[in-house]
């Protein structure tokens, strides 16, 4: 029969499991299931298709409705291992009885894979600290922290709320494999996890890098074993096989800066295999010499092919974006790219929203890992300082660290609660060190565990010399660290829940608060998409700025100019150039490009992240194709503020004048015509008139004069 303990642990992990889905299904609860921000339109969209046509078609799509005149590949240039995973649960559901459509998936995928993301991060926590208890507090960390909640709320389905529980499961599966007497199954199941988080989402290297380093330093610091080899080889030679299956990766794992160390590690690895197999017949001196011989040669030799390859173009040079994370100040030279918010490099304000209490914790925790280093340890230490470096780095990658800071938080709640609780219930008057689950096991034979001289883990408060205290002097110091602890446990818990809600705002529809402080829902956008949808003809070709091109392809089902893929820079450029130009300027790009034109008006509704705020930036984009606009007026030449006051620049563009039309006497408007204005003014749409005859798909109008991008 279990004890009280065992099933103590039991309903927490259940409970925690359960708060994981239920604190990411706040959005769906307050807005109804409907799919959240930009890009997962598009991964809406795609797995609709994939659903509807089967993944033969699916692999081989190429849409004809985004990016007009040109479409866009999507088969071969998408990462499918969200739409795959969203349309097997929908198929597999519906087969067994268990009807539900397929924006009842996507919506709840992400509450889904949050609660999965939560259970394997528990088990990862387990492989480092070895302690059930430590396990148990990094799930409930995981579960609401809300650097995972950013990116794993319902209806927020995006790449990465599957992908997170790919990494985060290939990173416990590998330190699994690393457990003595594991058997290859491990290995084999690291290597095909990872695989799934490459067909996820573009950051795979990084569990691949991390896994990589983390086996190179465990060889210099004279690490290795055999079941180090037989784990990372495994999962080296399953996860590249099966990553060059999928187009969009092709034979980077090979040719890609990126991934060339996992590589070197894997030959470097597969050569000490080879030289230890020498050890036996060698004595120390002579195998020391051996091996630095074979090594040194083998330094060499790998420097004059990596030279060779690169002079010979077979191997690239470090992408710009990965080049930002390293080298300071480092720009892609893509405006377009540089001013995505998510790319900007992380305000240290910041961390304490999207980590609050763990901030102070998990260093502690960090700390520890350096106590009976072994080989989890190292692969923990090194995820935990990657992990944190590349999270001030850009703000996007903030997701990366939560698993790092949960399971260091957790080992570090579980060392005050356990011992603490040594403290009050220990018949010994003598402070003994907090033992693992491990450790138990083996005080059962002290006399085999004197012999062996094993050492024991560290509990992490004996890093502050707290056993030198007097028994009553620990008690005391115990109390206060409970409540401490509980009281934090606790404000970090308000925190995240405040969170929770911060983060579930679905963008596309927004609410605002009444005068008696009722909630009002503003539903501007998808009213306007749906007017799209139902009052213009099947094949109109709509402009608006790039941002919303996914949302008016999934909600409106309508053909766009631009979306959030932003392959080709100079068309964007060209779309840019239309909504900053005067209206005969634009007219004359406009009637080759589209049939309406939709612009984001919000500052009528007192939202003022609108069409009219992105003016800088879309001069600044287009200026980098067409030197006209730059000539003309710098970046800060097309401004409006929030009272209305525009730059002379900013009064003749055509985005000023469809945004300010009705409301200013003086605007008037000679090729466009409005035919919609949302119920709060936070959307307009205009009729081209007269659109020119359209051109063959795949080929811009003669008419329009197309720039080349100069690389800042």
């Amino acid at each position: 029969m279990p004890s009280l303990g065992t099933v103590a642990k039991f309903l927490l992990v259940a409970y925690f499991v359960w708060l994981a889905f239920d604190l990411r299904l706040w959005a769906i609860r307050t807005y109804g299931k409907v799919i959240h921000e930009f890009d997962p339109w598009f991964n809406f969209r795609a797995t609709e298709y994939l659903v509807d046509n089967g993944w033969a078609k699916f692999s081989t799509w190429y849409d004809d409705m985004s990016w007009y005149p040109l479409g866009r590949p999507v088969g071969t240039t998408i990462y499918p291992g969200l739409m795959v995973t969203s349309a097997a649960i929908f198929h597999s559901l519906n087969a067994i009885g268990i009807e539900v459509s397929i924006n009842d998936v996507c919506v709840y995928i992400p509450a889904v894979f949050g609660s999965l993301t939560s259970m394997l991060t528990m088990g990862l926590a387990y492989e480092v600290s070895g302690s059930s208890t430590a396990a148990i507090a990094s799930l409930g960390v995981m579960a609401i922290i809300p650097a995972h909640l950013m990116r794993s709320v319902g209806g927020g389905y995006d790449n990465e709320s599957v992908a997170v529980a790919a990494i985060v499961g290939t990173f416990y599966l590998f330190a699994r494999s690393l457990r003595e007497g594991a058997s290859a199954m491990w290995g084999v199941l690291t290597g095909l996890c990872y695989v799934y988080a490459v067909s996820a989402w573009g950051a795979y290297t990084f569990p691949l890098n991390m896994i990589g380093l983390s086996v190179f330093v465990a060889l210099v610091a004279g690490h290795f074993s055999w079941k180090l080899y037989k784990a990372y080889s495994l999962f080296y030679v399953i996860g590249t096989l099966g990553a060059i299956q999928f187009p969009i990766v092709g034979m980077a794992p090979f040719r890609s800066m990126e991934q060339v160390m996992p590589l070197l590690v894997f030959f470097g690895l597969q050569l000490w295999a080879f030289v230890e197999l020498s050890r036996p017949s060698l004595s120390d001196r002579e195998f020391e010499r051996y091996r630095q011989k074979v090594f040194g040669f083998a330094a060499l030799a790998g420097a004059m092919a990596v030279f060779f390859l690169i002079s010979a173009g077979y191997l690239g040079s470090f992408s710009s974006r990965v080049m930002a994370l390293f080298v300071p100040h480092t720009r892609t030279g893509n405006p377009l790219v540089d001013s995505v918010s998510e790319h900007q490099a992380t305000n240290p304000k910041q961390f304490w929203y999207f980590f609050h209490f763990t901030t102070y914790v998990a260093p502690i925790g960090f700390i520890s890992l350096f106590f009976n280093i072994n080989d989890v340890r190292i692969f923990a230490i090194v995820l935990s300082i990657f992990s944190y470096y590349f999270s001030q780095k850009m703000t996007r990658l903030v997701l990366l660290l939560s698993p790092s800071a949960a399971v260091l938080s957790g080992i570090i709640i579980s060392g005050v609660l356990e011992w603490a609780w040594g403290q009050f219930f220990s018949e010994e008057e003598t402070p003994t060190p907090i033992s693992t689950d491990e450790d138990k096991k083996e005080e059962e034979t002290p006399k085999k565990k004197k012999k062996e001289k094993k050492k024991k883990d560290v509990n992490p408060l004996e890093i502050f010399n707290i056993n030198n205290l007097p028994a009553s002097g620990r008690k005391l110091v115990a109390m206060l660290a409970v409540v401490v602890l509980v009281l934090s446990v606790w404000v970090f818990f308000m925190h995240c829940l405040t969170m929770a809600e911060h983060l579930s705002e679905p963008q596309v529809v927004v609410s605002a608060r009444d005068r008696d402080g009722s909630r009002i829902i503003i539903d501007d956008y998808r009213e306007a998409y749906w007017w799209l949808r139902d009052n213009t003809p099947e094949d109109s070709r709509v402009l608006a700025w790039w941002d919303y091109g996914y949302q008016i392809n999934g909600i409106a089902k309508r053909t766009t100019i631009a979306d959030g893929n932003t392959w080709n820079f100079e068309h964007i450029a060209l779309l840019a150039k239309t909504l900053i130009s005067s209206e005969e300027v634009a007219y004359n790009n406009a009637r080759h490009l589209a049939d309406y034109v939709l612009v984001l008006t919000s500052r009528f509704a007192g939202l003022y992240s609108d069409d009219l705020a992105k003016m800088p930036q879309l001069a600044l984009i287009a200026g980098n194709v067409y030197p006209e606009i730059q000539y003309d007026v710098d970046r800060q030449g097309f401004f409006t503020d929030r009272e209305g006051n525009a730059t002379p620049a900013a009064k003749r563009s055509l985005i000023y004048k469809l945004t300010y039309f009705g409301r200013n006497d003086d605007i008037q408007l000679k090729h466009f015509e409005e035919v919609y204005t949302s119920k709060y003014s936070m959307v307009r749409i205009y009729k081209v008139i007269n659109p020119a005859k359209r051109t063959p798909f795949g080929e811009y109008a003669p008419e329009l004069k197309l720039g080349q991008f100069k690389k800042a």
